[in-house]
């Protein structure tokens, strides 16, 4: 992206330099407006300049003042920052998300296909489903008897039909909402669901809320995840929790009792093969039918090898060759099985995710998950952010980064083709006003700080300058002609008045089409286009002001005397 608009900058420089001379001198004129729009407009032009020459002349003999109250209301709009939502990816309408489901552990795949039933029927008779995909078992290596995936297309926004009590269509997000509300009247049946747009740029299941919660014993670890699972749902920052531990079918542990099986003579090889021939069966002889051999095998008829009750029933021999009853000389405990053990960066890890509320903000409800875990994990465990957490987190980072890294490399740039050091400074002071209005319109907007809006912010560093730099050159150019700071800023900032409006106003026109975007992917371009139209707006507005009162503050120091009276070594 910054690659593309370097490029297109390069190429708009070049036509300026070059065709717009050529251009200017073939077709422009410099003459009285001929029509009566072009009169009128002009006129309101004027009335508009003579009014920022008024308040100019105010502004410049109230400087301090006027910068004073620039500073506070700098101030004033960063407060909005904590209150305002922030998230990796805004939510788009791309009308489709998928859906993890799961019955009870060691559900047949007959009971889950019934179980779904339910769901098809409902998903068929809404007219914003333009089709769905249910797969009972789920997909891949992982997929289990008790699970499944259901993949749900809905239609376009438009073509949706409206609600009968609201007049309005739902969005995607609102026909997820209610798909969760109609899976609780489904008994037996539970998951979530997933919006495919906020699973940014990983390949891991792209949950906005994703951490794994890590230690040295997995029994440990099941239970503190749980707990940590238990502790967000009575938040109600969360919808769809779930985490990537497996619980196995529980299973029935046979365990000899060595004194009790050697006070009754029985050894331990005796149970074994005693539980393995009655439960598993034991291979007797084979028979041979149509050519082919065939295993005889005996074992308990299957109606009595269902509950532990039929094992404590059965009989083993002992080395007199006495019947003794199993549950005499052996512990029968049931307990899940275990499927697999899961491990990231070498230790034991259980992963817990989750969808972030809507409304909310993704980076409120990871620091609530950060303090879960900081409450119920003792000191050997831990928690570490994955997936599209890591990657908001990383991101807001980098791009913190860059914006400081950019103000720095315009500074020097600046400095450079002025050939001083204070004028950089007043040129950037344009910078916090664009902040301050990029922020407030997003407030106004209900929009978010996101990856997009960031770029928006890095966009304006860029733009803003402009309006600076041609209020700061023509004044300088004023001031080697022999005139005062005070004279030069009030002659140059009126004429330079015109052009700040046209560039302003065209780079504000040319970003209205995506901050009114309709269609897929508006959701995306929407929030960069409001940052850069109100940080442009306002910055525009206010450094017309804070720029001549800045530059006017500074002028004292911005001469030979100063610095051969304060700093002897530039007397060279």
């Amino acid at each position: 992206f910054g690659i593309i608009i370097s490029i297109a900058i390069a190429l708009s420089l070049f036509e300026a330099i070059s065709f717009s001379p050529m251009r200017c001198a073939q077709f422009l004129q410099i003459g009285p407006r001929k029509t009566a729009f072009g009169r009128g407009f002009e006129k309101m032009v004027q009335a508009v300049t003579s009014l920022y020459s008024r308040t100019l002349d105010f502004a410049l003999s109230h400087k301090m003042i006027i910068l004073i109250l620039l500073v506070l209301f700098f101030g004033a709009s960063l407060q909005l920052i904590p209150i305002m939502r922030k998230e990796f990816l805004p939510a788009q309408d791309q009308s489709m998300f998928l859906g993890r489901l799961k019955t009870p552990v060691g559900s047949s795949l007959n009971l889950t296909s019934e179980k779904l039933k339910g769901l098809e029927q409902w998903l068929s008779t809404r007219g914003e489903v333009k089709r769905y995909l249910v797969a009972a078992g789920g997909f891949g290596s992982g997929g289990r008897s008790n699970q499944a995936n259901v993949f749900i297309t809905m239609k376009r926004p438009e073509d949706r039909p409206r609600d009968p009590k609201t007049g309005k269509r739902l969005s995607q997000q609102d026909f997820m909402g209610a798909t969760r509300a109609q899976l609780k009247n489904y008994p037996g049946l539970g998951g979530g669901f997933q919006d495919l747009s906020t699973r940014g740029f990983v390949a891991q299941r792209g949950f906005p809320v994703e951490f794994s919660v890590r230690g040295p014993n997995w029994d440990s670890l099941v239970d503190l995840s749980q707990k940590i699972m238990n502790e967000m749902e009575t938040t109600g920052l969360y919808t769809d929790i779930d985490t990537d531990y497996l619980e196995g079918v529980p299973e029935v542990k046979i365990i000899p009792d060595r004194t009790k099986a050697f006070e009754y003579g029985v050894s331990v090889r005796t149970i074994a093969d005693t539980v393995n021939a009655l439960i598993a069966g034991d291979r007797t002889s084979k028979y041979t039918k149509d050519g082919k051999r065939y295993d005889v095998r005996i074992r308990v008829k299957s109606e009595k090898r269902t509950s532990i009750d039929d094992i404590k029933q059965l009989l083993v021999r002992n080395n007199r060759g006495e019947i003794v009853p199993l549950a005499n000389v052996v512990k029968i405990v049931e307990e899940p099985g275990l499927l697999t053990i899961t491990r990231r960066d070498r230790e034991r890890a259980i992963t817990v995710f989750a969808n972030v509320k809507e409304g909310l903000s993704q980076s409120d409800v990871l620091q609530r998950a950060r303090e879960i875990g900081e409450k119920l994990l003792p000191p050997e465990y831990h928690l570490v952010f994955s997936g599209a957490s890591q990657s908001f987190q990383e991101s807001f980072n980098s791009l913190l980064f860059a914006l400081w890294l950019g103000l720095l490399v315009a500074y020097m740039i600046l400095a450079s083709q002025f050939n001083h050091m204070i004028h950089p400074l007043t040129v950037l002071l344009a910078v916090p006003f664009s902040i301050s209005g990029a922020l407030l319109t997003l407030w106004m907007t209900n929009q978010s700080l996101n990856i997009f809006s960031l770029i928006g912010l890095l966009l304006l560093i860029g733009i803003v300058k402009k309006n600076s730099i041609l209020l700061v050159e023509f004044t300088n150019q004023l001031r080697e002609e022999g005139l005062s700071p005070e004279e030069a800023l009030k002659k140059a900032c009126p004429i330079r008045f015109r052009p700040v409006l046209m560039t302003s106003i065209s780079t504000i026109a040319a970003a209205l089409p995506p901050a009114l975007a309709l269609g897929p992917g508006a959701e995306t371009r929407i929030p960069m286009a409001i940052a850069v139209i109100g940080g442009l707006t306002v910055s525009t507005l206010l450094t017309l002001i804070a720029v001549p009162c800045f530059y006017l503050l500074l002028a004292p120091v911005d001469n030979k005397d100063f610095y051969a009276k304060f700093l002897p070594w530039m007397k060279k």
